[in-house]
């Protein structure tokens, strides 16, 4: 009889620990997703330390993006970013790398809004780069072209150029102060 009990003992414990299994790797049936898919402010995944490498037609790095917190929202087809790191690789005269504390971008990586301390610095190995900060940026990756309404601050060295607006083709190395520009230039 006492054989009988422990059987019985040990078959409850079985099912209850296959219930608990269960539950634990499925959930509860009562358990149901919620929420309507097409609600713009639903994220339906998020990547941690991202590291995001684009490719041109030739197989070379076109840029690299990272970020220590990406969500992608799918009903605006829209991804937001945590203190983005963008850099685009130069064969020449260094890197450029372009910051901020928020970005979003589409989907199909074709313009990148940045906001909030942006700042761009292009040859960043080089003795004295230039860095050019503003509060709000446009970047169009594959055109290589950034933009901005907002004052922007370009420094080289000790020499500073003050503007309102500015359009830039990064890869020429080209920018187009759009009013009230100064600069403030050191003589040695």
């Amino acid at each position: 009889m006492l054989n009988a009990a422990r059987l019985k003992l040990i078959t409850g414990l079985a099912i209850l620990l296959a219930a608990l299994v269960y539950w634990g790797f499925f959930g509860s049936p009562s358990e149901t997703l919620t929420g309507n898919p097409n609600d713009p402010e639903r994220v339906d995944f998020f990547i941690r330390d991202a590291y995001i490498t684009d490719f041109d037609e030739n197989g070379q790095v076109s840029s690299i993006i990272q970020s220590p917190h990406l969500q992608h929202y799918p009903a605006p087809e829209l991804i937001t970013l945590n203190s983005p790191l963008i850099t685009l690789p130069r064969d020449t005269r260094g890197d450029t790398q372009i910051s901020s504390d928020l970005g979003s971008m589409l989907d199909d990586e074709s313009k990148i809004e940045l906001a909030g301390n942006v700042r761009v610095i292009d040859n960043p190995a080089a003795d004295t780069p230039w860095v050019l900060t503003t509060s709000v940026m446009t970047l169009l990756p594959p055109d290589d072209y950034a933009e901005t309404d907002a004052p922007v601050q370009i420094q080289q060295g000790t020499n500073r150029t003050d503007a309102i607006g500015m359009q830039a083709w990064l890869r020429e190395h080209r920018i187009d102060l759009l009013s009230d520009v100064r600069g403030y230039y050191a003589t040695y």
